[in-house]
């Protein structure tokens, strides 16, 4: 039966995240997988000093983004309209907790209200074909989609990708009898107003699905354990 791995997702809010910050939320949270969006050299060099595998593609504008892993993995770009996705595949002869491979994907889906390139719309469902194609092209029964969204359950864009698959964060929240927590806000440290970062699945059990603060950073990070299901 496979064990858990522990995944963080969050936007660094174009590198003004804190490094040290993050530092202490891997260490705080025995962090094995951190996906992240809009991310800065400083935030790039910390997550590397704590999880030295995968890769990091940092930028000093939106575009940074990556996968740090604790231990190696396959990396890989998806192609997608402005913006590719990041993968990695988490396979049990290098993650022996895993009765089989996971196929993560990092996501960052272009902002609704951005001006450049417009509209934005047009995007934002260019890059959702995009990635239903490569979907399409590489099957896999165990799968986890997270990142920056930009868009909240009731917004088309994610009841497009809901089709497919299953809110790991709604999931949780229902089995605790609780409501699903938002993840963003204004500014760092403003109340957050709505939940448009997401772990999406197949295949895969989701458990203690948190929200934290990042400090220094408009989103909150979604932090949470899954394995594959015993019936995979």
């Amino acid at each position: 039966m496979s064990r858990s791995i522990r995944v963080l997702s969050g936007n660094l809010w174009r590198g003004r995240a804190d490094p040290q910050g993050l530092v202490d939320l891997i260490r705080e949270y025995g962090v094995d997988v951190f996906a992240a969006q809009e991310l800065g050299p400083e935030n790039a060099e910390a997550i590397a000093s704590e999880l030295p595998y995968g890769r990091l593609e940092p930028s000093q504008e939106v575009l940074g983004m990556g996968i740090a892993l604790r231990r190696p993995a396959d990396y890989q770009r998806i192609p997608l309209s402005l913006r590719d996705a990041r993968r990695v595949l988490l396979t049990p002869s290098n993650w022996p907790e895993l009765a089989c491979p996971i196929d993560l994907i990092n996501l960052h889906f272009h902002a609704p209200h951005a001006l450049l390139p417009f509209p934005s719309w047009r995007v934002r469902a260019q890059q959702a074909t995009d990635l239903e194609r490569f979907l399409d092209d590489h099957p896999n029964e165990v799968r986890l989609l997270v990142g920056d969204y930009n868009a909240t359950p009731h917004w088309p864009l994610y009841r497009r990708i809901a089709r497919q698959f299953s809110d790991g964060a709604l999931a949780a929240a229902q089995r605790e009898g609780r409501t699903a927590l938002p993840t963003w806000g204004p500014w760092s440290g403003s109340p957050r107003m709505l939940r448009i970062d997401h772990a999406m699945v197949c295949g895969l059990d989701v458990e203690n699905f948190r929200v934290v603060p990042i400090p220094g950073s408009d989103h909150s990070a979604l932090v949470f354990d899954c394995r594959p299901t015993s019936s995979v």
